[in-house]
């Protein structure tokens, strides 16, 4: 029996290709090509998905529009409210869209509903093969509402930025801590991802910025006044944009004295500084899995991804 495949569409902005494909990677196990696409043995819901648009169960794959339409009308399909949406990659390739679409929507049995439907078969084609499937999940794009929330500062991540690190570290019903939460953008993340998520900080405005911004978007999670270099529990995995101002960037000893107590809380976190963490997180003991270059105007932020052996 053959393997049950899904197909990933997966935005990549220019300048954060490594993020987009390192999250397609930590969710479906493979990364995305040149044109954005992901096959894949994994099936995932991206609902809560940043870069990953939608999960398409492969129904059947062809090296050209005639071959499809003979394994579409030969399968007999049959399903009410439907609509086929083409999906072009890139979107400058010579093909009408909306004729393809009525030429595979013919070959389906059943009522097709254009404007609501009920079932979406989507059929994604390149210059090389041509997929057709049924859509299983898409993106919410809810995350976007994060970067409005009422109380931010101008090191605030953005919202998307957070949702990949909490994606890259975190699974299902998980718990994840950001331990130097800011206004808590992280900490909203993994609260709409559906995560059990905590936070804390050392500055009692910032506990009151997350707080508010928590409930401004109706999401719970544990907030609390404590130092990153005291604050302790056992969690799934931790994530969190380390403090990096003028007087902390040459101040590597406030930075060790966080990342070694971190090191104990979790087997698994995310970091991201404008500081190159390699031997630092090295010599404490992490195993620096992937860093992954996030540029900003100026400066290249550097998610590092670690493990270490605590379970």
């Amino acid at each position: 029996m053959a393997t049950q495949e899904f197909l990933y569409l997966v935005a990549i902005p220019s300048q954060l290709t490594e993020l987009a494909s390192a999250e397609s990677i930590a969710l479906t196990g493979n990364p995305p090509n040149e044109y954005g696409i992901t096959i894949s043995d994994t099936c995932v819901n991206v609902c809560r998905g940043a870069y990953l648009k939608s999960c398409i169960q492969i129904l059947f794959s062809a090296s050209s529009v005639e071959e499809l339409c003979t394994y579409i009308k030969a399968a007999d399909l049959y399903e009410d409210e439907f609509r086929v949406s083409v999906i072009k990659k890139p979107k400058s390739l010579n093909i009408n869209s909306m004729t393809l679409a009525s030429q595979i929507g013919s070959l389906i049995d059943g009522k097709p509903n254009l404007s609501r439907p009920r079932v979406v078969f989507p059929t994604v084609i390149t210059s090389e093969k041509i997929w057709f499937g049924r859509l299983l999940s898409e993106s919410d794009g809810e995350w976007k509402a994060h970067d409005h929330r009422p109380h931010t500062t101008s090191s605030s991540l953005p919202a998307r930025l957070a949702h990949v690190l909490v994606n890259l570290v975190a699974g299902p019903g998980e718990h994840i801590l950001d331990p130097c939460c800011g206004t808590g953008t992280i900490v909203m993340a993994a609260a709409h991802n559906g995560l059990q998520a905590s936070g804390s900080d050392n500055n009692p405005r910032m506990i009151g910025a997350t707080t508010k911004n928590l409930h401004h978007f109706g999401l719970t999670a544990n907030i609390k006044l404590e130092d990153a270099k005291t604050v302790d529990g056992r969690f799934d995995a931790v994530a969190t944009d380390l403090p990096y101002g003028i007087s902390l960037v040459k101040d590597t000893v406030a930075t060790t004295e966080i990342l070694a107590n971190l090191r104990s809380l979790a087997p698994k976190a995310a970091f991201i500084d404008i500081r190159d963490l390699t031997k630092p997180l090295n010599d404490l003991g992490y195993t620096v899995e992937t860093v992954i270059p996030v540029p900003k105007q100026r400066i290249v932020r550097k998610v590092f991804i670690t493990s270490t052996n605590n379970q």
